[in-house]
């Protein structure tokens, strides 16, 4: 960039402006100390400062349009959700309410969303689900994610997957495996497992695990659907 160039400072401040807006609850001074994290210091160039920026903005977009480049996971309010976004999947998990079990359906649209905007997801009966504010917005890359199949407890890392079985039960696996199972037509039961490692997981296949402590692995019904959900 040429500094003696006024034109550029509006491309700064652009970015500048949806990196904020992409994470909105951060302070100016905030911001800018997550930019000094980053790597941005006196004498950083523009163009190193914009890098920063951009990359920031997509890590939490302050704008997402249907249909996602990436699968994104969506924190609301009123009610409080997470809410993952995965192509035509669309994975809703209660917030601070353990016990409830993660609802699942195909999506065929979601209105443009962001921080404060609410999170509108249409299904494939084109019914329109209002899931509440967004707060943040978390882009998840499947490339950063390790490979669920063999996966050692250890190196499970801050990942989390959302499994649907073909009985209807459904699992978050993550540091441990939470279990929800259909109970009649309303209620339902909950397990935790802890695992050392994820002996199989694909979609169409039994799901096993070893268990912690060891014993012979254990067994918790063919698999559905696999959709990572946090990183």
């Amino acid at each position: 960039m040429d500094y003696n160039d006024p034109t550029r400072i509006p491309k700064l401040i652009d970015a500048l402006q949806r990196a904020w807006e992409g994470q909105p609850d951060l302070s100016l001074s905030a911001l800018l100390g997550t930019l000094r994290n980053r790597g941005a210091e006196w004498g950083t160039s523009d163009e190193e400062v914009l890098e920063i920026l951009n990359a920031m903005e997509a890590e939490h977009p302050s704008l997402v349009r249907w249909p996602a480049e990436l699968p994104v996971t969506v924190q609301t309010t009123a009610p409080e959700h997470r809410v993952t976004l995965s192509g035509s999947d669309v994975v809703v998990r209660p917030v601070g309410e353990g016990s409830r079990m993660p609802s699942a359906w195909k999506a065929t649209h979601f209105r443009a969303v962001g921080p404060g905007r609410s999170l509108i997801v249409t299904d494939t009966e084109g019914i329109e689900h209002r899931l509440g504010v967004a707060t943040l917005v978390h882009s998840l890359d499947p490339d950063e994610a390790p490979p669920l199949e063999d996966l050692g407890q250890p190196d499970v890392g801050g990942a989390r997957w959302f499994v649907g079985f073909e009985d209807g039960s459904r699992a978050i696996v993550g540091q441990r495996i939470t279990l929800w199972r259909p109970e009649g037509r309303r209620a339902t039961s909950q397990e935790l497992y802890k695992f050392a490692r994820i002996l199989s997981c694909e979609e169409g296949a039994e799901m096993h695990f070893a268990p912690a402590g060891g014993g012979k692995p254990v067994s918790l019904g063919r698999v559905a659907r696999v959709v990572l959900v946090d990183l």
